[in-house]
């Protein structure tokens, strides 16, 4: 619709206010086809409601009563809870409960409404007049005499009855006008001007009988334009076809006279399938040539005999974590280093994989290492001399007293680290089986006041685990490796998750 202020839409839409401004009301605003509702319901919406809640329905004949309510209810309140099939009333005093409603309610179209969505409109309107804290008015526009049954229906009885407003048609003066604004905007000569003002004559003054006009317009020069096209597109596409048989004609030419070059062999000159058969009989020949020269070279050749040894199988020896002996080895067995490695893969410290201690308790202090048979004599008659002094000693000398052991002070961090996040890691230095061990192995590094101790089991013996640092990913206890001291890198710490830390500290609970 062309946006006019005409004198009769404006005392319409004036009337409209004044009566949905102070109450609740149902007003049916109808006219006849073409007499622009559609276009008054937009424009009220836009410049004339001051509800703050507004909603807008336009019915369509596919549509149902669950889909009519669902479009006003999500309107009038946003992100709403409401079940489609249950009265509009119900459905607000459920989401609203007790709450202040200001709310306009615009259908267009509404001669499409079934008698059940009518009786509820009325029912939202005759609660309203008797609330304080709701003001609901309804604007029904429709054509004319197609609600009147409905209304008078729901409303018989009652003391309050639907409100009807009626659009007139245009007034001459404004007949003109729309006119005028018309021809103005399709930029019509003077013929033209004459030729519209003589077919709107004809016309009622309806603003869509007026616009209509302007479509068939609009509509027989669009197919002026599209028949005065039809030559120059059959022209073209003459052109089009002629080119595209021109290029085709032209490729056919070009391959056919390349079949036939390729064809023509020029004299002296071989095919190519002659000189691949020349050339595997060369190479079978080749081959031939070798492999009897291969055989006489084996014939005439001397039988060589290698008489160097192979060397003595080297003797494995593993790292203990925390030995004291520099002496002392010991050798890992292959099957238990592949389960160490799984056990680890899987998330664990690699303990779970060892079925015996890998460093067990030096019980036997005093055993004496093997020595070759050719040291033997010598070990022997030292020994005997040594004994014998030691004796002549002890008879003029009484034997000192060995000193006390020393109590062995292992702090454990059970419970601090029970408190650390399960998303967590640290850097494992050693497993070991005693705390006097676990004094020994934090002093000989220094790490007395950096490292943390924890006691787990492990087939049912206590181990003790030394761990250091608190990291947030597995890539920053790797860089933080980095930085420890030089020794404590030789003993190639490996990440461990605190998830498996407090699994192991619930064993020794």
């Amino acid at each position: 619709m062309i946006a006019l202020d005409l004198d009769t839409q404006i005392q319409l839409l004036s009337r409209i206010q004044f009566l949905t401004r102070f109450s609740s009301n149902l007003v049916q605003v109808t006219g006849e086809s073409g007499a622009g509702k559609t276009w008054l319901s937009e424009r009220y919406l836009e410049n004339w409601a001051n509800e703050p809640n507004q909603s807008l329905l336009i019915c369509n004949p596919s549509q149902q009563d669950a889909q009519h309510r669902a479009i006003i209810l999500r309107q009038i309140v946003r992100d709403g809870v409401f079940n489609e099939n249950d009265s509009m009333l119900q459905s607000l005093e459920y989401m609203l409960e007790g709450q202040n409603i200001h709310t306009l309610i615009v259908i267009d179209e509404a001669h499409r409404l079934s008698a059940t969505l009518i009786a509820e409109l009325w029912a939202l309107v005759t609660e309203a007049q008797q609330r304080e804290n709701w003001q609901i008015n309804v604007l029904l526009f429709s054509l004319r005499g197609k609600l009147n049954k409905w209304l008078q229906k729901v409303s018989y009885g009652q003391g309050v009855k639907p409100l009807e407003l009626e659009v007139s048609p245009l007034a001459e003066n404004e007949r003109e006008m729309f006119i005028e604004v018309m021809m103005v905007s399709r930029q019509l000569d003077a013929a033209q001007r004459r030729a519209l003002k003589q077919k709107a004559a004809l016309l009622p003054a309806l603003p869509g009988a007026l616009k209509g006009l302007e479509q068939q317009e609009t509509s027989s020069m669009e197919e002026k334009k599209r028949r005065s096209l039809l030559p120059l597109l059959i022209l073209a596409f003459l052109l089009l076809v002629a080119g595209a048989g021109i290029v085709w004609w032209t490729l056919t030419q070009q391959s056919t006279e390349n079949v036939e070059a390729t064809n023509v062999i020029p004299d002296g000159v071989k095919e190519l399938s002659e000189l691949l058969d020349e050339k595997e009989a060369e190479m079978a020949k080749q081959n031939a040539a070798e492999a009897q020269g291969s055989e006489a070279t084996v014939l005439n050749a001397d039988a060589i005999d290698d008489n160097i040894s192979l060397p003595e199988d080297p003797t494995v020896e593993g790292m203990t974590v925390g030995r004291r002996d520099e002496n002392r080895r010991i050798v890992v067995p292959d099957r238990v280093v592949d389960a160490i490695i799984d056990d680890q893969a899987i998330g664990g410290d690699g303990t779970a994989a060892v079925d015996e201690a890998l460093i067990p308790e030096l019980a036997e202090q005093n055993q004496v290492p093997a020595t070759p048979a050719s040291e033997n004599t010598q070990a022997a008659a030292s020994a005997s001399a040594i004994t014998q002094e030691q004796a002549d000693k002890a008879e003029q000398t009484p034997e000192p007293l060995a000193p006390a052991p020393q109590a062995v002070s292992v702090t454990l961090s059970n419970t601090e680290l029970l408190a650390v996040s399960d998303t967590r890691y640290a850097l494992q230095l050693a497993a070991l089986q005693s705390k006097a061990a676990v004094d020994d192995f934090l002093q000989q590094y220094g790490i007395e006041n950096t490292a943390r101790v924890y006691e787990t089991v492990r087939n049912d013996e206590a181990w003790y685990m030394i761990l250091i640092g608190d990291y947030p990913s597995v890539n920053a206890a790797r860089r933080a490796e980095l930085e420890l001291s030089a020794n404590v890198r030789r003993l190639t710490p490996w990440v461990k998750s605190f998830a498996q830390i407090h699994k192991e500290i619930a064993l020794a609970n």
